[in-house]
């Protein structure tokens, strides 16, 4: 896979068409994009991006909005059933998992080969159940 090329300057660039630098740090820049191929082209990327940005106009927001905002956020409450209902569902779905692991782990890791769901000795069950002569 190629890797894009990358230019020491490209993080200048955002400051340079922003009128951010210093005189002689914006005419460094300045010669540098003359000579370079790949910050002329992220100039051109960028300004498109600013150019399609200045398509929108700021507007205000009314006076207390934040604050009505995040009181009305903060004075929702859930039901205490459903709160319980999602509590138990996160709950039973961790066991699931876990004891789908252990079964999966008992017919992946098991000598036996018909395949019956029965605790082999190389299962994960019998890890957690610590087998003492190993």
């Amino acid at each position: 896979m190629k890797q894009k090329a990358e230019c020491s300057y490209e993080r200048k660039l955002n400051a340079y068409i922003a009128g951010e630098l210093s005189e002689s740090k914006h005419n460094n820049v300045q010669k540098h994009i003359s000579r370079c191929h790949l910050c002329q082209n992220e100039i051109r990327n960028l300004l498109q991006v600013d150019d399609f940005l200045d398509q929108y106009t700021e507007e205000e927001v009314p006076a207390g909005f934040n604050e009505r905002m995040l009181k009305s956020v903060s004075s929702t409450k859930v039901n205490p059933l459903i709160r319980k209902i999602i509590d138990f569902s996160i709950a039973a779905s961790i066991v699931l998992a876990f004891t789908a692991g252990v079964v999966l782990s008992n017919d992946l890791y098991t000598e036996n080969s018909d395949n019956n769901f029965t605790l082999g000795e190389n299962s994960l069950y019998s890890y957690f159940e610590g087998d003492l002569d190993a």
